[in-house]
């Protein structure tokens, strides 16, 4: 395997492992553009998108849960003949056996057993090893297989007391802000559980879950309070405006909405709620932009369209973040001040005078 490719499956899992590109690129002290970068080589060598833009946070795909899974199962040695596979070079000297294809159909989000280990400071899961070991890692020999990601909790040891499992609810950019406070609630609580569901939700989705029994906690994205069930304030992210660090506009102190709305501009998705409530948030505050000229969740994508247009794109939360730590890429300065998207927290109605959930609730809250 070559250094370049050895470089992007590093980059590859200690994006899993963090679940952010700032995370990321702080842990592996690499700018953020590039790690989009490396990322965007590595899709384009397997064929495949095997990240997705989730709200500010990047989630694996069908196709990327694949390789995390192929990648957990396999030893070292394989991984040239592994990457064989997937691109469908057939090396000369390495027998290749065929393949099923990736199947790239959408999947229902599945309830994992919350069990990360902390690192360097780094919050990672549990079942999730690093592909390149570093010198004080212990040999590949040495570890015991990691278990696939699909785990189910596991069930209490004969003649201890039974454990109470609490399904918590999360948008995966949300759960980065309090997931040390869940490892500390779980240290500190052996008779509690914790499953995670991490999935890109507003309030009508908490909702269904909700109905369905399927969450007893929600954090989830709104702009404004809720009316589906009891809800309380957590905190906020502003939206910003990015464009190209040599935009005409870029180094204004006062830009007015119709400088702004005037501007072409560039979208996440579609189907990404993270634009839905962006899109809102901006015209509730009278700033309503343009059709954008491309739509996509590849920030690769986005940052090279601002750096080479005159294109501006909204973000908040993480990717705001991310964006604005990027080189070549500046925050436009809008004189009425940006609207901002709430963050939740809710506790399924049934639930509400459980002593458990209340101290978890309350716990993360603080």
């Amino acid at each position: 395997m070559s250094a370049s490719m050895v470089r992007q499956f590093d980059v590859f899992a200690q994006l899993v492992a963090t679940g952010s590109i700032t995370a990321c690129s702080e842990a592996l002290t690499l700018p953020a553009a590039d790690v989009i970068d490396t990322m965007s080589r590595l899709e384009d060598l397997l064929g495949h998108q095997i990240f997705a833009i989730e709200g500010g946070t990047v989630a694996l795909t069908p196709p990327g849960q694949k390789i995390l899974a192929a990648l957990n199962e396999m030893a070292l040695d394989d991984h040239v003949l592994w990457t064989g596979e997937l691109t469908g070079e057939v090396r000369p000297d390495i027998p290749f056996k065929q393949t099923e294809p990736l199947e790239t159909e959408e999947r229902e989000p599945e309830t994992v057993a919350f069990e990360p280990v902390i690192n360097d400071g780094v919050v990672r899961p549990k079942h999730f090893r690093p592909l390149h070991a570093t010198e004080d890692a212990p040999s590949p020999a040495a570890v015991a297989p990691a278990p696939t990601p699909d785990l189910q909790p596991e069930a209490p040891r004969a003649g201890s007391d039974a454990v109470q499992i609490i399904t918590l609810a999360s948008h995966p950019a949300i759960f980065s802000h309090f997931q040390e406070a869940l490892l500390a609630f779980e240290d500190a609580s052996p008779d509690i559980g914790i499953e995670l569901m991490l999935e890109s939700i507003d309030e009508d989705q908490a909702a269904r879950l909700f109905l369905e029994g399927k969450a007893d906690i929600a954090y989830y994205y709104a702009l404004a309070e809720t009316h589906h069930f009891p809800s309380r304030y957590a905190w906020s992210e502003r939206i910003s405006l990015f464009v190209g660090a040599d935009h005409p506009l870029a180094r204004e102190e006062a830009l007015g909405a119709r400088e702004i709305s005037t501007l072409p501009c560039v979208a996440l998705g579609k189907n990404n709620l993270a634009r839905a409530l962006t899109e809102s948030a901006l015209e509730a505050s009278g700033l309503v932009m343009p059709p954008p000229e491309l739509e996509t969740d590849d920030l690769y994508r986005i940052m090279n369209m601002l750096k080479n247009t005159d294109a501006c794109f909204a973000a908040f939360g993480p990717m705001a973040r991310d964006f604005g730590k990027m080189g070549g890429i500046a925050r436009l300065a809008y004189a009425s001040g940006l609207p901002q998207i709430q963050v939740r927290q809710a506790i399924r109605p049934a639930l509400a005078e459980d002593p458990a959930i209340m101290a978890l609730a309350e716990f993360l809250f603080r």
